[in-house]
């Protein structure tokens, strides 16, 4: 028998979904009792027939009034709104109208699955069908199971999410699923970020889309609603009780004052007069003839170092790189710019020191803010208003800004010098407070935690997690491939740092140190112990 759907409310879901299945080949019934909402419903579907240019798929989609007391479908989902009382009275219906062998679906985004389902006779076919909005356009679909659910209705609901064009992840039925419980971190980082006074708003948002984000946090809740981003924020809180995915005080605020961003008009942003320009901090590298009156040194080894050398050596006629601590006896007499960039793990201020105590007092120090503590390092130099602390993540080519420390004993003529040297390698600047992960290693470094724990607790797997978070969210990498780029113990390193600052909650997982393939930890390294969330390794 040919397989059929039914689909219960007409909404921007709803009749997305039927478009979709319907475009699949699917014969579709929607159902819909409100006749204006049927009306907007039928408009819906035909836009997006015309921006698919398959004008037969309305021709698949029958509309009822209400759910028949018998229905041939197959396969049934529920799209009303996010209620559970009225979820529950729908799927009740729905189960009493199919056949016992039919799939049975809620299209949920935040309530618990196994709960709508409870005392329904037939647990086992129950599943989650977690379309994207808009389901027309968006590719991801979050196959949700219960402890109920058998393994043929997960085959019929990833069978059916492919013939609709859609790409499948299996998720447990857990507080926000893949998708909106591993993306908290980019919004509550990025409010705890602003709340710390690390940043402002728009220097937020400009290093979120230089790191390869489509939005920043700011602009994307406004565009989401804060009221929504809340409630979100708020039920996935309250059914994991995790202090790390507690809502900021600032959400409630705006909401309380009608600040929901660009639907009323004021948000983080202001949109009453259209929508106002992003701060870019993209920069083209000069070009030119290399430049002789600087004498640039690093120091370090692995990727990051290896990428540095080779744009500085293609900017500056004078670069010496030195991959062995031991050896900064012999850096050159008349160096302007020294940049260490270490191992990216361990703190480097005892080098900096000894740097310090060698080098005349107008070299400027450059060292990675992630890593190492520029402010302990600044109090045992006699020339601290030369330290200057940077930030790169993982990868300078995939990174388009650096994040500086603005260290309150840094000089405005080494920030400057700062600048300048970046802008020479094609980065854009971002001047930051000298804060514990700056902003994006708590932003990213947070993102890529929560990934590992989600994998930890058997949420998904760690590729149904990648796929999810790019597809889902548009993140340009999934966060636990972004997390082996990084290394997880350099993410680590940056958690335990903001741990040490703001609370154990934001402490990194023990499982971080499988992103760098150890099956031991190297000599002379142990992994942290866990601090506020449970140990193990997935």
């Amino acid at each position: 028998m040919e397989d059929s759907v039914i689909v219960v409310g007409a909404g921007t879901m709803g009749a997305g979904i039927a478009f979709v299945a319907a475009r699949g080949g699917f014969p579709v019934e929607i159902v819909e009792p409100d006749p204006s909402a049927r009306e907007r419903g039928r408009a819906r579907i035909e836009a997006d027939a015309l921006r698919a240019g398959d004008a037969s798929a309305a021709s698949r989609i029958r509309w009822l009034e209400q759910i028949p007391e018998r229905s041939a479908a197959t396969i049934a989902i529920e799209a009303v709104p996010e209620d559970l009382s009225l979820k529950i009275r729908i799927l009740t219906e729905l189960e009493r109208a199919l056949a016992p062998d039919a799939l049975l679906a809620t299209n949920t985004s935040s309530l618990s699955i196994t709960e709508l389902f409870n005392g329904l006779d037939r647990p086992e076919r129950a599943i989650g069908l977690h379309f994207f909005n808009p389901p027309a356009a968006m590719k991801l679909v979050e196959i949700v199971r219960t402890a109920s659910t058998d393994d043929r209705a997960i085959e019929r609901a990833r069978a059916f999410v492919e013939r609709s064009r859609k790409s499948a992840v299996l998720a447990a039925d857990t507080p926000g699923f893949i998708v909106n419980r591993v993306a908290r971190p980019f919004y509550l980082q990025a409010l705890r970020a602003l709340d710390r006074g690390v940043a402002p708003i728009e220097t937020i948002d400009a290093l979120a889309r230089a790191a390869g984000f489509r939005m920043g946090a700011f602009e994307l809740i406004d565009l989401i609603g804060m009221d929504v981003n809340l409630a979100v924020s708020e039920s996935i809180y309250e059914r994991t009780d995790q202090a790390r995915l507690i809502p900021l005080e600032l959400q409630r605020a705006m909401v309380a004052q009608g600040r929901l961003g660009r639907k009323s008009g004021l948000g983080f942003y202001d949109y009453r007069n259209g929508v106002p320009e992003r701060l870019d901090l993209r920069v083209d590298p000069p070009g030119g003839e290399p430049i002789e009156d600087e004498v640039v040194a690093i120091i370090g080894f692995g990727g990051i170092a290896d990428e540095l050398a080779e744009l500085l050596e293609q900017r500056y006629a004078h670069v010496q790189r030195i991959e062995n601590d031991d050896l900064i006896d012999e850096l050159r007499l008349d160096t302007t710019m020294v940049i260490d960039t270490g191992d990216g793990t361990s703190d480097r201020g005892e080098l900096v020191a000894s740097m310090d105590s060698v080098l005349g007092p107008e070299t400027v120090v450059f060292v990675d803010a992630y890593a190492t503590d520029t402010q302990a390092a600044a109090k045992r130099m006699r020339h601290p208003e030369r330290l200057i602390g940077y930030g790169v993540l993982g990868s300078f080519e995939s990174q388009r800004a650096v994040e500086i420390a603005d260290s309150p004993g840094a000089s405005d003529d080494a920030l400057a010098l700062a600048q300048e040297l970046f802008e020479q390698l094609g980065k854009g600047v971002a001047l930051v407070a000298d804060e514990p992960g700056l902003v994006l290693g708590r932003i990213v470094g947070s993102i890529v935690n929560e990934a590992v724990i989600a994998v930890h607790e058997d949420v998904a797997t760690a590729d149904d997690i990648d796929l999810a978070m790019r597809l889902g969210t548009n993140y340009p990498i999934g966060p636990i491939a972004w997390g082996r780029e990084i290394g997880g113990a350099r993410v680590a390193r940056i958690l335990n740092r903001l741990a040490q600052a703001e609370g154990d909650a934001f402490a990194p997982h023990r499982s971080l140190w499988i992103l760098d393939a150890l099956d031991e930890p190297e000599e002379g390294l142990e992994p942290p112990e866990p601090q506020g969330i449970g140990g193990g390794i997935f």
